[in-house]
C-alpha cells in the first residue's frame, strides 16, 4: 500500500522522474586511510552546448543536475551509494536523457573550487542514459587524487604567502593570506613606488597575478595603463577562505580578514619591497566581489587606502540586494505576486538561472550555508553565525522565505547604510 501511495502522489505531482543511483568507490591505492567529505555528483545532459567536464560546474548559464552528501569515515573497498535520500538539483528530479556523470569527494572545504585543493579526490567520466520510468545505477570510481597546484609564471611575479596572527588566532590554526606581487616594469630598487591592490571577483584568487602581468607588459607603454604598469606595484590579493570569498569584511564566520590585510599585510608588504607608505600612494581595484570589496576597504579604512576603482560591484545597497529588499520584502526566492525572482540574465534578457535554482545548487554542494559558493558567501560576511557556528542563515534555503531579525544584522555590512550613517566622514549617497 506504501508503495501505492507513493505512486499516485509522484503521478499527482507530476514529477514521476526516473532517478539513477550512482555506487561511488574509491581506487585501490589512492588512499590509505578512511576520509571524509562532501561526495557530488555532478551530471552533464549531453544534448547540452557544454564541453567542459561535469566537475567544472557550476553552469550558471545552463545549470545541469547534481547530487550530493556527507560522506564519513570511507574506508577504499567500500561503496557510497548517492540516490534517494542525496541533496540534489533539480529538486523535483533528474529529466530522462542520455548524460555524462563524474563524482567529487571535497575532503577539506577550504576553497570555492575544489580543484584547488590538495588531496580531493575526483572520478573519470562516464556516460549514461536515463530513460522514461527508468532506474538504471551507475558505478563511478574515485581514482585521481587533486595533486598541489602550481603557481603559473610570468615575468616580473612573485608570490607571497604572508601569515597573519590575528586570523591564526581567531580559527585556531596557522592562516596566511596569499599574495602575487607583480613589480614595476623597468624596476628600480632605488625608487619607492606606489601600489595598486588589486582584489579579484569571485572564484578568482592571487594566481590570477600572472596574467595580469602579461596584461601590463603588452599595453602600449605610453597608455593610462602602460604608465601604471611602470610606476606602481601590482599587488593580487587572494580573497578566499573556508566560506569561499571573504570580501576582507571582518565577520563571526570569516574571522578579521579586513583587519588583517590593513594591521599586517599592508604593513608586510612595505616592509618587503620599496613602496611609498601612505594613504595617498595605494589604490584599490576590484570587479564584482572584489568590486564589493575595494568600496567596503575605502570606505572603512581611509588611514590606508586612498581611493577605489570598482568594476560591478555585489549589493552596496542591501535594499537591492539582486532584485531584493532584505529589510522589506518576504521572501528571496519569490516577489509579491509569487513570481521567481531571476538571478542570471543573459544578454537577450532571458532567465537563465532564478536565485531558487542558485541556492540549490549550493545546497547540493554544502547545505546549510557551507558550500563557499555565492550566496553562501555572502551569508558569511554580511551576517551573524548560528548556534552552531556557522554562517546563520538570511532565508530558509528551501523557501526562500527571509528571517527579518537577521536581515537587520546584515545593515553593519550594509555600505550603503554606511554612508547614510554617516555622511559627514564618508560623503554622500
Amino acid at each position: 500500500m506504501r508503495t501505492l501511495a507513493a505512486m499516485l502522489v509522484l503521478m499527482l505531482t507530476g514529477i514521476a522522474h526516473a532517478e539513477p543511483t550512482f555506487r561511488v568507490s574509491i581506487a585501490d591505492g589512492l588512499v590509505d586511510h578512511p576520509v571524509s567529505g562532501r561526495l557530488v555528483v555532478y551530471l552533464v545532459d549531453e544534448s547540452s552546448a557544454i564541453n567542459e567536464p561535469p566537475s567544472a560546474a557550476p553552469f550558471f548559464s545552463d545549470p545541469q543536475p547534481m547530487l550530493g552528501v556527507d560522506a564519513q569515515a570511507w574506508r577504499p573497498g567500500e561503496t557510497v551509494v548517492v540516490g534517494e535520500g542525496a541533496e540534489r538539483f533539480p529538486v523535483s528530479g533528474i529529466e530522462p536523457g542520455r548524460y555524462r556523470a563524474q563524482a567529487v569527494l571535497d575532503r577539506h572545504q577550504l576553497n570555492s573550487r575544489w580543484d584547488r585543493e590538495a588531496g580531493n579526490l575526483y572520478s573519470g567520466i562516464v556516460r549514461f542514459t536515463l530513460a522514461e520510468g527508468g532506474s538504471p545505477e551507475i558505478s563511478l570510481r574515485l581514482d585521481e587524487i587533486v595533486e598541489e597546484p602550481g603557481l603559473p609564471r610570468a615575468e616580473g611575479v612573485e608570490y607571497r604567502a604572508l601569515q597573519s596572527k590575528l586570523l591564526s588566532d581567531a580559527r585556531g590554526e596557522a592562516v596566511a593570506i596569499s599574495a602575487g606581487v607583480i613589480a614595476p616594469i623597468g624596476y628600480d630598487p632605488e625608487r619607492r613606488y606606489p601600489v595598486v591592490y588589486e582584489v579579484p571577483g569571485f572564484g578568482g584568487d592571487h594566481t590570477m597575478a600572472a596574467d595580469r602581468a602579461r596584461e601590463l607588459a603588452r599595453v602600449r607603454p605610453t597608455s593610462p595603463m602602460g604608465r601604471l604598469a611602470r610606476s606602481a606595484f601590482w599587488i593580487v590579493l587572494d580573497p578566499e577562505g573556508p566560506n569561499g570569498h571573504h570580501l576582507f569584511l571582518d565577520s563571526r564566520a570569516n574571522g578579521p580578514v579586513g583587519r588583517a590585510l590593513v594591521e599586517e599585510i599592508v604593513p608586510t608588504i612595505d616592509q618587503l619591497y620599496p613602496t611609498i607608505a601612505e594613504p595617498a600612494a595605494r589604490m584599490l581595484r576590484g570587479h564584482s566581489s572584489g568590486g564589493w570589496t575595494v568600496v567596503h576597504l575605502a570606505l572603512a579604512y581611509p588611514e590606508t587606502f586612498g581611493g577605489a576603482w570598482s568594476g560591478a560591484p555585489d549589493p552596496l545597497d542591501f535594499r537591492a540586494f539582486q532584485a531584493v529588499n532584505i529589510y522589506e520584502d518576504d521572501n528571496m526566492y519569490t516577489d509579491a505576486d509569487g513570481e521567481p525572482r531571476p538571478s542570471y540574465t543573459d544578454a537577450s534578457g532571458i532567465v537563465r538561472m532564478t536565485i531558487a535554482e542558485e541556492n540549490a545548487m549550493e545546497t547540493v554542494l554544502g547545505p546549510l550555508n557551507t558550500a563557499a559558493q555565492q550566496w553562501d558567501s555572502w551569508q558569511a560576511a554580511f551576517g551573524p553565525v548560528d548556534e552552531a557556528g556557522r554562517p546563520a542563515r538570511l532565508y530558509d534555503e528551501r523557501t526562500g522565505a527571509i528571517d527579518r531579525g537577521v536581515a537587520e544584522r546584515y545593515r553593519r555590512a550594509d555600505l550603503a547604510e554606511r554612508v547614510r550613517r554617516d555622511p559627514g566622514r564618508v560623503g554622500r549617497v
